[in-house]
C-alpha cells in the first residue's frame, strides 16, 4: 500500500473547497430564513445598535428614481431607509419583502429611501439592480459617508427614522418592522 502524502497545493484545494462548502451553507440558511418569514428583515447584525442616534445627511453622490430629498423634505417625516448593492443576492431576496413594505406604508405617509455604497463606476449595474427589482423609491449611491455613519457593517440593512429624525429601528432589533413602523407613524 502506498502512503497518502498531501502536498501543500493539495491541501490548498482541501481548505478552499471547504470554505465554499461554508458559504453556500450560509447562503442557504440565510435563504431560507427569508423564505419562512417573508415579512421580516433579517436580524443578522450583532454590532452596536443605532437606535437612538440621529439620522445622518444624506451626503451621496447621486439619485436614481427621483431627485434628491431636500433636508425640509424630510424634516418630520418617518423614514425607512434600507442599504443595498448590486451584486447582493440577500439584498435581491429581500426586495418582494421592501416592496411589499412600500405598498402598505408609504400611502401612510414613510418615506422610503434606499442606499448604497456603489458609485458611479457602477452606475450601469446598480440602475439594472433596480430596475430588475422593480423599485419604485429613490436610490441613492455613492453613500459612503451615511453608511459609515449608520454603521453599516454588512447589508441589507434597514432602519427606520422617526419624525424627530432620530433611529427608531435598525437591524438589529427583536421588534418586527411592521410593528415598529406603525409605532413610528403614532408618533407625533
Amino acid at each position: 500500500m502506498s502512503e497518502l502524502n498531501e502536498s501543500p497545493q493539495t491541501s490548498s484545494k482541501w481548505t478552499l473547497l471547504l470554505a465554499m462548502v461554508a458559504v453556500a451553507l450560509a447562503a442557504l440558511l440565510l435563504t431560507q430564513a427569508f423564505l419562512t418569514h417573508p415579512r421580516a428583515i433579517p436580524r443578522l447584525y450583532e454590532g452596536a445598535s443605532t437606535i437612538g442616534m440621529t439620522f445622518p445627511a444624506l451626503e451621496v453622490q447621486g439619485w436614481f428614481n427621483g431627485a434628491s430629498p431636500s433636508p425640509d423634505e424630510l424634516q418630520g417625516q418617518v423614514l425607512f431607509v434600507d442599504a443595498w448593492a448590486f451584486w447582493c443576492g440577500p439584498c435581491r431576496q429581500l426586495a418582494p419583502t421592501l416592496k411589499e413594505l412600500h405598498a402598505k406604508f408609504a400611502p401612510q405617509g414613510v418615506m422610503f429611501l434606499g442606499l448604497t455604497s456603489m458609485d458611479e463606476e457602477y452606475l450601469f449595474e446598480s440602475r439594472k439592480f433596480i430596475e430588475h427589482e422593480a423599485i419604485p423609491w429613490p436610490q441613492a449611491y455613492g453613500a459612503v459617508a451615511p453608511l459609515d455613519r449608520l454603521r453599516a457593517d454588512a447589508i441589507p440593512q434597514v432602519w427606520i427614522v422617526g419624525r424627530d429624525g432620530k433611529i427608531a429601528w435598525d437591524s438589529r432589533s427583536d421588534e418586527p418592522v411592521e410593528q415598529a413602523l406603525e409605532r413610528a407613524l403614532a408618533a407625533r
